[in-house]
This record gives structure tokens, sequence and C-alpha cells, in this order.
């Protein structure tokens, strides 16, 4: 019976390590969207460290703007500073890794207090 038992955690054991694994968001990532009728077109460059935290900078109108982020399993958030028509603004992108290797989820603006939808996909290597 213990031998059924030690086989049971040793398979078990490294499936729920890798369950638990954050997605890979380290790359370069094409983000289109859209809040409030304001069409979001962005490319973010990305690292990922072994706390599944993400750095980097996004491109937003030819400027670079420094990026920070987390990844927690399967979700990716990130954010960055900005400026429209003269006021700053921080956006945050909350998404999830699909299947299809592309992040969708939603974003949200402030001091602005509003929210949009977003679809980021990776670049080729």
């Amino acid at each position: 019976m213990k031998y059924w038992i030690a086989c049971a955690v040793l398979i078990a054991a490294p499936l729920a390590a890798r369950a638990a694994s954050p997605a890979n968001a380290a790359g370069i990532w094409s983000t289109t969207g859209e809040v409030s009728g304001v069409s979001v077109v962005e490319t973010c460059t990305f690292t990922q460290d072994a706390d599944a935290k993400i750095a980097g900078s996004c491109l937003v109108d030819g400027k670079a703007y420094p990026t920070t982020g987390t990844v927690k399993e399967e979700t990716v958030t990130w954010q960055h500073g900005g400026n429209y028509q003269g006021t700053d603004f921080i956006i945050t992108y909350t998404g999830k890794l699909g299947t299809d290797g592309a992040i969708t989820g939603t974003m949200g603006v402030d001091p602005f207090n509003v929210d949009g939808s977003f679809t980021s996909k990776k670049a080729a290597k």
C-alpha cells in the first residue's frame, strides 16, 4: 500500500508544480485595443525574471514608456505611463494567455477611470 501512495505522490508532485508555473511573457508583443472609442496600438518588449516579474518598455506613438508587471499562472498584468491630450495617465493591462498564444483581457486608464479591451500577440521569432 505504501508503494502505491509513494508512486502517486511522485507522479502528482511534478504535475502540481507544472500547473503552478507562470506563463512566459518574455518577448516582443503587439497590442491593439480600444478605450472609450480611442484606439490603442503599441509594441511592448518584456523580460521576465525567476519571480515572474515583468520589466521592459512599451512603444506608443514613437515614445517608449518604462513598463512593469507580473505573471501569475496564465494571467499577465502590466502597466506603463502615457499622455493623452496633455494629461498624464497610467494604463494597466490584465489578460489571460490563451492556447493560441495571445493575451486577451481588459485595460484601465487612470485618472480617466475608463476601461477597454485588448489583444496582444507575440512577435514571431
